[in-house]
């Protein structure tokens, strides 16, 4: 096995998750699946770098939203983006922090982002946002987005294993 197969999938795993903020932010209107994408580094990398590709994924969508989408350039814009980056850290410990399989670490990142957003609502945004319908779809979103992250690691986890196979 070459030291390039060796170390694809840990070069690879940040690139997908930058291709999902970029894809996500863009086709579904920055609906950001930050708790799954919290779960994943988690679950995938070491907490240095888990924390890093959390936070490059924040920061390539609030790049698309106030550079392609047009978000204003006001006080109360960049105060929810920094809300969606420090729930997103936030959702980053507690799926690091809980022991138990990657349905339950995304629950715990789940949990934490939702706690946190919402803790910032109360004096600042709208808590009507938090409706259970709202998050009830929001949850939705986010799970099928782990799902599919999910399932992408685990193919890049195994393409070592597949390219040893091939080889022989």
């Amino acid at each position: 096995m070459t030291g390039m197969t060796r170390s694809l999938a840990p070069l690879a795993l940040p690139a997908v998750l930058a291709a999902t903020t970029l894809s996500g932010t863009v086709v579904l209107a920055c609906m950001m699946p930050f708790a799954a994408i919290a779960a994943i580094a988690a679950l995938a990398m070491p907490a240095r770098r888990g924390v890093a590709a959390v936070a490059a994924c924040w920061l390539g969508n609030q790049v698309l939203g106030f550079g392609l989408m047009g978000f204003p350039w006001d006080g109360a814009t960049f105060a929810a983006g920094l809300s969606l980056l420090a729930s997103s850290l936030v959702a980053s410990a507690a799926a690091r922090a809980v022991r138990g399989g990657p349905v339950v670490t995304f629950l715990a990142a789940f949990a934490a982002f939702e706690a946190s957003l919402f803790a910032y609502a109360l004096p600042f945004g709208d808590p009507a946002l938090f409706a259970p319908e709202i998050v009830g779809l929001i949850a939705l979103n986010d799970g099928l987005w782990f799902a599919g992250l999910w399932l992408g690691w685990q193919v890049l986890a195994r393409l070592p294993a597949l390219a040893a196979w091939q080889a022989r």
